[in-house]
């Protein structure tokens, strides 16, 4: 089997067919590609799949109104990733629960397992869905002929329409950056696991969402993606909204800000082999999420998340039959109730992830996923009775405020635009 070397700042685009579309670097990516993939579903397939395709600029339909014309008018991308960093955030504190009695490497084994499973059925589904809809279609385009060819047992479907391994995994053309991404997204969060051995939640927390700074510095050379000065500042304020809210204690005391009881606890200067994991960590799931951008809606999100629960897998399984760090365990009926909750989560969140980080610029994506850490601040007060002192409430803000403004400012730019087309169509209808 041949594999096509794709880098990450060049590749073309590949119809269902095999066939080369429209070219285009990664280095130079347009607003307008930008919003039409941000049209397409969150199940749909790769670009060039005709039975899953954006709909057209020119459809004749009126466009909707009501509130299916304010949901319409949503930016999906934001949306999704919003939807995203909530999942996870909700994950966390359900897989805080079960970790007291189950290693974390093994529930990291037991999710992929399931989660793979479940991404694996969907994309068979969605798969005869399309193709149901696709000879329904010739059918009735082909009318009397079809019905005829039909009736008398030939087998109507073409070869492109069967469920394939490349139905599963995408285009084998971007295997490589698939396998990239999955290699890349399974060894972050193990070693983001492994780090807790070392260091204090606050200070893994700290360093490993260095990785949207990673993600954004990778993206200039990688995809050619520079940063604006809104998308630099909302970064800069997502790492210093974590730091508020996680309130490294390394850092508050070397900084000299008083610490409460529970921070005081904690304070101890951190392991330098700790350090090395999380940065490693932080730098794996920033390559990551350029190769998912470097993808960019070429391998749906569905065939994106197939690899990392199943390079998660292997990595899981791994863990469990070399009984390191922690020897496996049989969970009980409550804790496998919660495994397959973080599994049913964890698919959405990656299907979500993989989507928001395809059709969204990085930067934009690395602000939004600073969220997260809100998100998981909010959780704890609400669900486990954690309190939330006015550095973390501060910390939330900045965060909020940060990870929101890209998208802001974005639709102000749209807005004005439009009404400059507006203008000028007025001007010259006149």
């Amino acid at each position: 089997m041949e594999l096509v070397d794709v880098s990450l700042a060049e590749a073309e685009v590949t119809d269902g067919a095999g066939a080369k579309g429209g070219g285009g670097g990664f280095d130079a990516v347009s607003e307008d590609s930008d919003g039409e993939d941000e049209e397409r579903g969150l199940l749909r397939g790769d670009a060039g799949d005709a039975s899953t395709s954006a709909p057209r600029r020119d459809d004749p339909r009126p466009p909707p109104t009501g509130w299916r014309g304010y949901v319409a008018r949503v930016p999906k991308g934001e949306a999704v990733m919003l939807a995203a960093t909530f999942t996870f955030a909700f994950q966390n504190v359900v897989a805080k629960t079960v970790e007291e009695g189950v290693p974390p490497m093994q529930v990291v084994f037991v999710r992929s397992c399931i989660s793979g499973c479940v991404t694996a059925f969907t994309t068979w589904r969605r798969a005869a869905e399309c193709n149901a809809i696709v000879r329904e279609a010739d059918a009735e385009t082909t009318g009397e002929g079809t019905r005829a060819s039909a009736s008398s047992g030939e087998d109507l479907r073409d070869d492109d329409s069967r469920f394939t391994i490349e139905t599963l995994l995408g285009h084998r053309r971007f295997w490589r950056l698939c396998l990239l991404r999955g290699v890349a997204g399974s060894i972050a969060f193990s070693l983001a696991y492994v780090s807790l051995t070392y260091l204090t939640v606050g200070d893994s927390v700290a360093i490993f969402f260095l990785n949207p700074i990673f993600s954004s510095l990778m993206a200039i050379p990688a995809l050619g993606e520079k940063p604006s000065a809104v998308q630099a500042v909302a970064i800069g304020g997502g790492l210093v909204g974590t730091l508020l809210i996680v309130k490294p204690p390394a850092l508050f005391h070397a900084l000299g800000v008083p610490l409460n009881d529970d921070d005081r606890r904690r304070d101890h200067p951190m392991d330098p082999v700790g350090v090395g994991v999380t940065l490693f960590s932080a730098f794996f799931c920033a390559v990551a999420m350029v190769s998912i951008r470097a993808i960019r809606g070429r391998v749906s999100a569905l065939g994106l998340a197939v690899w990392f629960h199943g390079c998660s897998s292997v990595l899981g399984f791994a863990s469990v039959t070399s009984a390191w760090p922690l020897p496996p365990v049989w969970p009980t009926a409550h804790e496998w109730g919660l495994l397959i909750l973080i599994s049913l989560t964890s698919f959405a969140g990656q299907l979500s992830l993989n989507y928001g980080y395809s059709h969204l610029p990085t930067l934009t994506a690395s602000a939004l996923y600073y969220l997260l850490v809100a998100w998981s601040a909010a959780l704890g007060w609400a669900m486990m009775g954690e309190r939330v002192d006015a550095y973390g409430a501060l910390g939330a803000a900045v965060i909020c405020v940060g990870g929101l403004a890209p998208g802001v400012h974005k639709a102000r730019v749209e807005r004005a635009a439009r009404a400059k087309r507006a203008m000028n169509g007025a001007m010259n209808g006149g």
